[in-house]
């Protein structure tokens, strides 16, 4: 099995949001600050989005797990 490359930048897209604004709400929570939450965003999107990214394209191209699924006719 196979997924494009804007299937797998739209599902780290949207992860990214998620976890980010779970982090950032404990920063907030941890802190009494929302400048530093906001900070932490700043900081955090790009950097794991990026990750996840090429973690992703890399787990792609090990075949090891991967169960081929029969063509039909």
């Amino acid at each position: 099995m196979s997924y494009t490359r804007n299937r797998v930048l739209v599902k780290s897209f949207v992860w990214r949001i998620i976890a980010t604004l779970t982090g950032a709400i404990i920063t907030w929570l941890l802190t009494g600050e929302i400048e530093t939450a906001g900070k932490f965003i700043i900081i955090e999107f790009p950097l794991k989005i990026m990750v996840y990214y090429i973690h992703e394209r890399g787990w792609e191209s090990i075949s090891w797990g991967v169960v081929p699924t029969e063509l039909k006719d």
